[in-house]
């Protein structure tokens, strides 16, 4: 089974930020688990060097990677298939878009969460943000993911979602059904140049939070997250409304939309419990998923 990191960006001095979690995961995992951290091309040699003593991290270039998923050796070994190049192709588009001169540092998170998204849907495992790491003693495993999950800071519906199509799109991005925060699915349209969202059903969902994923590899749920993820982008990035002083809102509620919408996939509307690790608070800020032994320290943004 396979966990990923991902730090866009060269390290940065506190690493506490970037590497600490990973080693001390590393030094806790059984031989059955691979770990990968993802990083630029032009870190790879740097966070080589980090991991040297680890010998189940691998450390991966995102770009040369991207550039490799879309030949026949690639899809030969992975059983990858062309009708699924448009993820390959997407994600290609917002890696080169995050790390253009134009677009601001900060950004960057948002292309680790459509990164994130796509290596469920074409990897599988855990994804896992920086910050997340190893909590508490005794025995320590990670079962393997049956189903696309998150994590959850509430047991209790906490959020009104509204499902429907984006009934005025064609093509590849009209397809499937779309999730978005019922208060903010007009912003998020509006942003896609698609006007007022579409009438549709209101469902309520616990407070779900993005920065741990499990699936398997092609599960539908990680599918119907990283496509509507990769639409409402590809919109925004037509209507030129990538960088904006609302972009960012309108991107966290677009990848927890997102998120859900591969939740409920398939689920009759509903994100069944089984999908959700349900969090408590922890010390110092951090908040803990008791069932896996896992505590999330928040630093700010991995990406960077």
């Amino acid at each position: 089974m396979d966990v990923h990191y991902t730090w866009i960006g060269p390290p940065p001095t506190d690493r506490s930020r970037d590497i600490d979690e990973p080693k001390r995961l590393a030094a806790r995992v059984g031989t059955g688990v691979k770990i990968y951290f993802w990083c630029l091309d032009a870190q790879v040699a740097t966070y080589e060097r980090d991991f040297a003593a680890h010998a189940n991290v691998t450390v991966r270039g995102m770009q040369a990677f991207l550039a490799r998923a879309g030949g026949r050796a690639y899809r030969w070994y992975y059983w990858y298939q062309e009708s699924d190049d448009w993820a390959v192709a997407a994600m290609t588009d917002i890696l080169n878009w995050g790390l253009a001169l134009a677009t601001p540092p900060s950004y960057r998170a948002f292309v680790k969460d459509a990164w994130s998204l796509f290596l469920m849907y074409t990897w599988g495992g855990y994804v896992l943000d920086a910050g997340v790491g190893p909590h508490g003693g005794g025995a320590f495993a990670l079962p393997e993911p049956k189903a696309f999950m998150s994590p959850s800071l509430t047991e209790d519906d906490a959020l009104s979602m509204r499902r429907f199509k984006l009934s005025r799109l064609t093509g590849w991005q009209a397809q499937g059904d779309v999730t978005l925060n019922n208060n903010l699915a007009d912003a998020v349209c509006e942003a896609m140049n698609y006007g007022a969202a579409d009438e549709g059903d209101t469902e309520t969902c616990p407070q779900i939070e993005v920065w741990m994923l499990a699936s398997p590899r092609y599960s539908k749920g990680a599918w119907a997250a990283l496509r509507q993820y990769c639409v409402a982008w590809k919109e925004m990035q037509q209507n030129n409304t990538l960088v904006s002083a609302s972009a960012p809102q309108v991107f966290r509620y677009l990848i927890a939309g997102s998120v859900y919408n591969g939740l409920s996939h398939g689920q009759n509307g509903a994100a069944p419990r089984g999908s959700l690790w349900f969090c408590q608070n922890g010390q110092n800020g951090t908040v803990e998923v008791p069932t896996l032994k896992l505590r999330k320290t928040y630093h700010g943004s991995s990406a960077h």
